[in-house]
C-alpha cells in the first residue's frame, strides 16, 4: 500500500496490522490510532517545507515497526510501544515523553520490550522514559534529552554519545 497523505486524522483502525511501504504522511494526525502490528517501511512523516512532523500521542504502537522512516520533530508522547520496532530511522527531535515500552506484571514487576537501531534520535526528548533491557544499539544520541530515563541492561553498543549528560539518566 502506497500512500500521500496531507493534514488528516487518521481514523482509529484505519492502518492496523498492515504493511504500509513507501508512503508520505505530512501533518497527519495518529493521535489515539490503533497501530499494533502496523509496518512502515520507507515512509516520511516528517515534512521539510513546514518542518513538522506527525502527531502519535496515545496512539497503540504495540509491535509497530518503523523501518527506513523519517520520524524527525513526530510526537510519541504518552504512546504504548510494547515490542516497538524502529530501526534504519531518522527519529531527530522526536518527543517520548511519557511513552511506555513495558508490560506491568504487578506494580513491582515489569519488563520492557523495545528495539530502537541504527537510529538518529539527536535532540530527541527520553526524559522520565524507562527502557530497561532493551536493543538500543548503533544510534546517535546527539543532545539527546534523557533526564531522569532509564537505560539499565539495555545495549547502547555502537552509540554516538555527542552532548549527552550520561548523568542524567540512570544507566
Amino acid at each position: 500500500m502506497t500512500l500521500a497523505l496531507v493534514g488528516e486524522k487518521i481514523d482509529r483502525n484505519r492502518f492496523t496490522g498492515e504493511k504500509v511501504e513507501n508512503s508520505t504522511f505530512f501533518n497527519c494526525d495518529f493521535s489515539g490510532a490503533d497501530l499494533s502490528g502496523t509496518e512502515f517501511i520507507g515512509c516520511q512523516f516528517y515534512d521539510r517545507e513546514s518542518q513538522k512532523g506527525c502527531n502519535f500521542s496515545r496512539a497503540m504502537l504495540k509491535d509497530a515497526i518503523f523501518k527506513s522512516c523519517d520520524l524527525s520533530m513526530a510526537d510519541f508522547r504518552n504512546v504504548s510501544a510494547l515490542g516497538i520496532e524502529i530501526r534504519h530511522c531518522r527519529a531527530q527531535g522526536a518527543d517520548f515523553r511519557g511513552a511506555s515500552f513495558m508490560n506491568m506484571i504487578t506494580t513491582r514487576t515489569w519488563f520492557c520490550s523495545a528495539y530502537i537501531t541504527n537510529t538518529n534520535l539527536s535532540y530527541a526528548n527520553f526524559s522520565k522514559v524507562v527502557l530497561e533491557k532493551c536493543e538500543l544499539w548503533e544510534n546517535r544520541w546527539m543532545g539527546t534529552q534523557v533526564l531522569g530515563a532509564t537505560f539499565s541492561g539495555s545495549d547502547l553498543s555502537g552509540g554516538e554519545f555527542s552532548t549527552f549528560d550520561w548523568r542524567a539518566a540512570n544507566f
